[in-house]
Order: C-alpha cells, then sequence, then structure tokens
C-alpha cells in the first residue's frame, strides 16, 4: 500500500543534502543524480528562477513486505515521469524504517519552457495520489483504502456483541443527533454539551469529551463521519434559504393584508353602504367558492366555472344599478344642486334690472318741453 506526501522548499540544497545520505538506491530523472544539486541549481540561473520556492519534496511509502528497494526505486522513478515531465528529479530509496519509502526531490524550474512547479492545494495532492495509485495497481501492489466512516476498535467489537455501547458510541449517537438538527459549530456544540459531549475545534481536527465518562478521543478515530469536514458540510446541508421573500410566490415574508385607506371626514351614501354590505352578504354565500382563481379552480368543472362566471356577471351589474341609483340621488338634493347658482344669479341680475327702469324718470314725448330753446322769434 503506498501513499503520498507532497511539500515544497526555499532550499534545494539542503532537500539533496538529507535524502542522499540516507538513501539505499538513488536515481535521476533528467539528471545525474551523483550532480543533482549543480545540475538544478544551473537551470534556475538560466531561468533567473533560483530565489523563493527551489524545490518540491515528495514521499513515495509502500507496505511493509511489498517491494524490495530497487522495485521501490523504479516505482518512484515511474512517479516522477508523470508528476514532473520536463523537470529534474532526484529518487532516493530509504530503508531505514519498517516501511521502505522514496524521497523525490522535484527542481522547481522546469528545464524546456522555464515555468515552475504546480502543486499547491489539495487538488494538486490528489491529483499526485491519483497518479500513484494507477502506477501501484500496474504492479499489483494494494492502494489505500477510503476511510471508514464509523471506526470500531476491538475492545468496541467485543462490546457490541455482548449487547453493551461504549462510551465513544455515546458520543457517536450525541453526534449524529445534533449535527442533523443546528446549521453551524456554535449550535452544534451547545447542543452536543447539553447531550453531554463536549466538543473542541482545533484547526484541522475535532476532539470530542465524554463529560460522564471524563475521557477525550479525536473524530479520526471515531470514523470519517464525525471529523471537521464532514460536520461542516452537513451544516451546509442543513442551512436554509432566507425567509424575507418567498420564492414560491415572489411575495412577500410579511403576508399580513395591509388595511384600506379611510377618511373619518367623508359620510358615506347609506346606498353605498348597502351595496357594501350586499358585497359581504354575497361574500359570504359563496362559502369559500371565489370569483378569483384559486387552488381548487382546476378541479371545477366547466358547467360549474361558467355559473360561477355567471354569477359574477349578475353581482356586477347589480353593483353598477345600485352605485348610479346612489349618485342620482345625491345630485339630486337641493343642496347638491349644480345649476341653482347659475339660476341664483339670473334672478338676481333681473331684479337689479327692473329696479333700475323703475328708479328712472318718465319722459311723455307728446307734451312740449317749455324749456325748450328754439331760437328768437319771428
Amino acid at each position: 500500500m503506498a501513499t503520498i506526501k507532497l511539500a515544497r522548499s526555499t532550499s534545494c540544497s539542503r532537500c539533496i543534502n538529507y535524502a542522499e545520505p540516507r538513501a539505499t538506491v538513488k536515481s535521476g530523472f533528467n539528471c545525474d543524480v551523483n550532480y543533482a544539486k549543480t545540475q538544478m541549481k544551473a537551470t534556475r540561473m538560466i531561468y533567473g528562477k533560483d530565489d523563493k520556492v527551489q524545490a518540491h519534496t515528495l514521499i513515495q511509502s509502500f507496505k511493509p513486505g511489498e517491494v524490495t528497494p530497487e522495485q521501490a526505486n523504479e516505482l518512484g522513478y515511474q512517479l516522477a515521469e508523470k508528476v514532473a515531465d520536463g523537470h529534474q528529479v532526484a529518487i532516493y530509496t530509504h530503508t531505514d524504517k519498517d516501511h521502505i519509502h522514496n524521497h523525490l526531490v522535484i527542481n522547481s524550474v522546469n528545464m524546456d519552457t522555464g515555468l515552475k512547479f504546480q502543486a499547491h492545494g489539495q487538488k494538486a495532492i490528489q491529483e499526485v495520489k491519483d497518479m500513484n495509485d494507477q502506477i501501484c495497481l500496474e504492479h499489483g501492489l494494494t492502494i489505500p483504502e477510503e476511510p471508514a466512516k464509523v471506526r470500531y476498535t476491538t475492545a468496541e467489537k467485543s462490546l457490541l456483541e455482548k449487547g453493551k455501547i461504549s462510551w465513544k458510541d455515546e458520543i457517536r449517537e450525541a453526534v449524529d443527533y445534533s449535527v442533523s438538527r443546528t446549521s453551524d459549530f456554535k449550535s452544534f456544540s451547545e447542543l452536543l454539551n447539553k447531550k453531554g459531549v463536549d466538543v473542541k475545534l482545533r484547526g484541522k481536527t475535532i476532539t470530542y469529551t465524554h463529560l460522564n465518562a471524563n475521557k477525550k478521543v479525536r473524530a479520526s478515530k471515531l470514523g470519517s463521519d464525525y471529523e471537521k469536514e464532514t460536520i461542516f458540510n452537513g451544516f451546509e446541508r442543513h442551512s436554509e434559504p432566507t425567509k424575507d421573500r418567498d420564492f414560491a410566490t415572489g411575495q412577500s415574508g410579511n403576508n399580513e393584508p395591509r388595511p384600506a385607506a379611510t377618511d373619518s371626514s367623508i359620510d358615506r351614501d347609506p346606498e353605498l353602504q348597502r351595496s357594501d354590505a350586499a358585497t359581504e352578504k354575497l361574500g359570504e354565500s359563496q362559502s369559500g367558492e371565489q370569483f378569483t382563481r384559486d387552488s381548487r379552480s382546476d378541479e371545477l368543472r366547466p358547467e360549474q366555472l361558467q355559473q360561477q362566471l355567471n354569477q359574477l356577471r349578475d353581482y356586477t351589474n347589480r353593483l353598477q344599478r345600485d352605485s348610479s341609483k346612489a349618485v342620482n340621488r345625491i345630485l339630486e338634493t337641493p343642496e347638491n344642486d349644480l345649476e341653482r347658482p347659475f339660476r341664483a344669479k339670473q334672478d338676481r341680475n333681473r331684479e337689479d334690472s327692473e329696479r333700475n327702469e323703475s328708479e328712472q324718470p318718465t319722459v311723455k314725448r307728446d307734451q312740449p318741453d317749455h324749456n325748450q330753446n328754439d331760437g328768437p322769434s319771428l
């Protein structure tokens, strides 16, 4: 079973100085392994990129007893071909531990293009792991299995066989319950505490403490379902969208009806009030059969829809008649006679004209006017 670790360094010489003395077998890809430091530095100097990151290190480990040092070094060379094409790579095989492993030192600058080796983040690590798994499978070697969602120790399995539950299982049950009912870490930890379990988050790891048993355990010991990434993914699934708007209807979250605008200074006509009362009575008589389209209108037969349409038409005509009567009665009242001011003005003008005529002196045209001067007599 081969595993991978990937890192980077600002000193290529330091990486080689560590790996070379401990190597049982060594080889070079695109370089002479005995002069790896000099050749790698020359490449970096040619392209003027001898600063910052100078090398990347890759550790390839194998399951004890699966490979010999020579086989391990050959597998490391094949991995270098896949991972670092165009780069200089020194492969050093160590046998100082139970498992044989390779140290691959990759020069940061490509010999052909001058571009730097890019291996950042989880995505790059996963790509290297996939390449390594492919090589191992081609040679009949085992590869790492997917982490178990729930991990049980031998002692836990023994308790389960006896029908008993361990304190670790009590933590698992509390975590399962809490993560399904919360959407953030704060509320998760508060609910978990009520269940008798304390939780601490330290970087990428989570530690659970069984308060009654006063025992601690890391999430990785319980299984992948209880680790940080799984827990936080559960929060994202359980988070709800904002309720400011109803996405199904496009309406505001506050669906309370708005009160109609009223003016207390307006005295409504009794006839119009009767019309409103008729409207309310008609609405009550329908007993939920609305004129507008509702959720049940799709279930009505065509003849029922036509009947409702006729009722709506009759109601509209009756409302128009009642409104017209009320308006006409308002206009017919003396105080609302629109022609009265005009007629009153005409009457006033007539009275003024008659009074002026009576005040003027009457001149009798058939009587001589003795005051008239007709000139000297002849």
